[in-house]
């Protein structure tokens, strides 16, 4: 498997396609496998280079016991573009991975030529988000695990969650798929080394990545946000902050468009990012222009 490493962190990439580049980031609990699912790297690759890669922790990177926070996660993407020569990238990051690009576009903002957020919550926005203890997916997860005799509680808490599926059994991975299926249990037995880390709190820490530096991004960005998503007042913010942000809907879905509503999220990721192309594309010399410029050499 194509493995880099940086700064010896071993992190698990692929990368497809010609083109600008572009780089897909997962969330938090989650691996670059999602984007395979989604058939968004083919639909992308015929016109980029479309990079993705397991965050710190997940999938089959390194899971060190630290660094873990969006300012540190976003260090670890900036040594993969030198590592991988990557131009000025568009971001695409779901969720936690959006705040990822967000918070190296604030940091280094020469290596990020446009955001797509989607569904993204940020951390240091989380004052306008009193209703996220009562996230669907969460509460739909914590019922099923009920079921199988862990109680991780109606609140969004990972470090709870991250505890009690390290100790799994096998009879409670049975009802877990029963109830969800295999693509679950696959999921949350990934999720066991992260207990051991200080991954659980340092996703949710701002890392200073506030209000007013989200505010200040100058790059184009899209909130590509979910129907129903539990973020909507996180998406209004950005639509009335931010100086060049346009706001798109996936229909149907709740926090997991990719997964969710797959064509129709790939779909929008595709217009947005030909979008961005477009603008940061050089123009074409004017007539008048090329004559001026033949002039000039035979000078």
């Amino acid at each position: 498997m194509p493995h880099v490493e940086l700064d010896g962190l071993k992190v698990y990439y692929q990368q497809s396609g010609r083109g600008p580049d572009v780089v897909l980031l997962h969330g938090f609990t989650s691996n670059l496998a999602m984007w395979l699912f989604s058939g968004i790297v083919p639909t992308l690759a015929t016109r980029f280079r479309v990079t993705t890669y397991d965050l710190r922790g997940h999938g089959a990177s390194d899971v060190p016991p630290t660094g873990y926070t969006s300012r540190d996660m976003a260090g670890d993407l900036a040594r993969l573009a030198d590592a991988l020569d990557l131009g000025p990238a568009f971001m695409v990051g779901h969720s936690f991975g959006g705040v990822v690009a967000t918070h190296l576009a604030q940091l280094e903002p020469q290596r990020v030529a446009g955001i797509i957020l989607c569904d993204s919550y940020f951390p240091g926005l989380a004052e306008l988000e009193p209703e996220m203890e009562r996230v669907e997916v969460w509460q739909g997860l914590a019922e099923v695990l009920d079921e199988a005799g862990l109680d991780v509680g109606q609140r969004v808490d990972f470090a709870r969650l991250l505890t009690a599926v390290a100790c799994l059994t096998p009879e409670q991975r049975s009802i877990i798929e029963t109830r969800l299926g295999p693509p679950a249990v696959r999921w949350l037995a990934q999720l066991a080394p992260l207990a051991a880390t200080s991954a659980a709190h340092d996703t949710f820490e701002p890392a200073g990545l506030t209000a007013e530096q989200i505010a200040s991004l100058k790059m184009p960005v899209v909130a590509l946000y979910d129907e129903h998503s539990p973020f909507q007042a996180t998406c209004s913010f950005l639509a009335e902050n931010l100086a060049d942000c346009t706001v798109d809907f996936v229909p149907g879905a709740k926090h997991l468009a990719l997964l969710e509503s797959p064509a129709e999220f790939v779909a929008r990721v595709a217009k947005h990012l030909d979008a961005f192309a477009a603008r940061t594309a050089t123009p074409p010399c004017a007539p008048s222009q090329v004559q001026e410029r033949a002039a000039s050499h035979r000078n």
